[in-house]
């Protein structure tokens, strides 16, 4: 009878947490995808952000997951939304800026319920991943500024120095002086 109560205790909690995973999920993939695309256009840079990214939103499927389980609640592994299949550099952008605002709106919406509901660690957890989001969505609009201030130069540069050919000369070039 107590395992009940305790369920029933967090029911608000697991949920909000399970509404969480769900959307890393869906959010790492996207990320993951776009890294791809990235890696395939030589855009090195880009691609590296969207990597990390990606990887530090399979984290947070972790924690929240972990802390789903203490609760004694079950873990709902399955994405938010299917992928998005866009090919278009500032449009990627400007997704991944919108899922990080969508995600900090969410989340800070969650750490009030679970405050209200006397949960504090899910609480804190919210507010600690937010904290990590943020810093996502500063990223993700100062390349989309780049983009916006330097346009095709600016995917030109990364895809340059992403390229074997610029790499294997400016090695050649190196060992000549």
């Amino acid at each position: 009878m107590e395992t009940t109560e305790v369920k029933t205790k967090y029911k608000v909690s697991i949920d909000l947490l399970n509404d969480a995973v769900g959307k890393e999920i869906a959010t790492s993939l996207q990320y993951m995808y776009f890294h791809t695309r990235f890696e395939d256009a030589r855009y090195r840079y880009l691609s590296r952000i969207m990597r990390e990214i990606s990887i530090a939103e399979m984290r947070h499927i972790e924690e929240f997951s972990d802390r789903i389980l203490f609760l004694e609640g079950d873990v709902d592994m399955n994405a938010a939304f299917r992928t998005r299949q866009i090919t278009d550099v500032k449009e990627m952008l400007q997704f991944a800026v919108q899922l990080e605002e969508s995600t900090i709106d969410s989340y800070n919406q969650a750490s009030r319920i679970a405050a209200e509901h006397n949960d504090a660690v899910t609480h804190k957890m919210f507010q600690d991943i937010i904290v990590e989001e943020e810093q996502h969505l500063d990223t993700f609009r100062t390349e989309l500024q780049n983009l916006t201030d330097y346009g095709e130069e600016y995917l030109a540069l990364q895809s340059a120095a992403g390229s074997k050919h610029t790499a294997r000369a400016l090695h050649h070039h190196s060992h000549d002086e």
